[in-house]
């Protein structure tokens, strides 16, 4: 199973990729791969529809116009996959024995850079709309702050209490971990074709905010 598949299927059977039409897929397949390559701008409808093995008036008719094509895209994985593994990451965090502050860190840090690096195309098409269209941040962060603020806040507090956690607001240390995080999978996203190699990236990741954020 591709990560087009992936992505749709785990949203509800009704709206599983082997639901729509094999041109429905090869569209939409060919539009996640040129517009994570190329970006949305220098894609045009005939590269997709050579791409995908189908005529133009195709694309047109599965799709009214390219903007659409995006949105079938990127909607499922806004909306409901990453609120989804965001919620199903803290509900595993809460049952994961991870008795010290480092533990934590090796644990959050390798799977978060697993989940990019297994959605990397939609990832990338995430990051480059966002200069397009910075309304697509505040949505991600409006959904995704409802779910994980509280509860990630309380683990903090659980390191805190223990002394290994330097006694700033957690949401602060939150954005020093998402920061650095990010740091290493936006150019790797964004400027290689190579996928990190996710155990020395959370090597590196760990010690630099242990350094930082440790009591």
């Amino acid at each position: 199973m591709d990560n087009l598949e992936t992505t749709i299927n785990q949203i509800s059977p009704e709206k599983a990729i082997t639901q729509l039409s094999k041109k429905q897929q090869a569209v939409l397949k060919a539009s996640l791969s040129l517009f994570a390559k190329v970006g949305y701008d220098r894609t045009s409808t005939y590269e997709i529809a050579k791409l995908a093995g189908v005529s133009e008036g195709t694309v047109f008719s599965q799709f009214k116009t390219k903007n659409q094509l995006l949105h079938a895209i990127l909607e499922p994985f806004i909306g409901e996959i990453l609120p989804m593994a965001a919620s199903d990451f803290i509900n595993q965090l809460q049952t994961t024995s991870l008795p010290h502050f480092e533990d934590f860190l090796n644990y959050i840090v390798h799977d978060r850079m697993s989940f990019v690096m297994s959605h990397r195309s939609e990832f990338k098409i995430f990051v480059q709309e966002m200069g397009r269209n910075p309304q697509l941040l505040i949505m991600l962060t409006e959904r995704l702050n409802t779910l994980i603020n509280r509860r990630l806040s309380e683990m903090l507090r659980f390191y805190q209490d223990k002394g290994e956690l330097i006694t700033w607001d957690p949401m602060r240390i939150s954005r020093y971990i998402v920061s650095v995080i990010l740091g290493y999978l936006l150019p790797n996203t964004l400027m290689s074709d190579e996928p990190l190699v996710i155990e020395q990236q959370t090597r590196e990741c760990v010690e630099f905010l242990m350094r930082g954020l440790s009591a």
